[in-house]
């Protein structure tokens, strides 16, 4: 479901945050789309694969990706991702940028991965934001 208003396009999922944040999933300004923070959930809303780095990070980029057709959009335009991840071994960061690379790997963006201590529930190991510019003629 998108929203217009003015200047911008604002993508919802439904999800109950949404309106108790006042928040959008994306939001396109021009040629350009924000990705609010994605943890991995399915459609239930359930956290998805629980203790799964390489997974979390995986469904975060599918709804990523979905939160960009609607804006007009495609994965393939994104410029800049944040990764937030609460446990930084060696291992969840291989799982993490693995995962990543899969999507990006003929398009790679600027990327942060940064250590947080919490997210929004404690089945969650990685929230993803992303940043697209689309591209003229797209």
């Amino acid at each position: 479901m998108s929203e217009a208003g003015r200047d911008r396009l604002r993508v919802t999922t439904g999800a109950p945050w949404e309106d108790l944040v006042a928040y959008r999933r994306a939001v396109r300004v021009g040629d350009q789309v924000f990705v609010a923070g994605t943890v991995a959930v399915d459609d239930a809303g359930q956290p998805f694969a629980p203790g799964d780095a390489g997974a979390q990070t995986s469904r975060c980029l599918e709804i990523i990706a979905q939160a960009l057709e609607k804006a007009g959009s495609h994965i393939s335009h994104v410029v800049r991702t944040r990764l937030f991840v609460i446990d930084m071994s060696l291992e969840t960061q291989r799982a993490v940028g693995q995962a990543h690379r899969k999507v990006f790997a003929d398009f790679p963006p600027a990327c942060s991965m940064i250590g947080v201590a919490a997210l929004a529930g404690p089945d969650f190991i990685i929230e993803i934001e992303a940043d697209a510019v689309i591209p003229p003629g797209a």
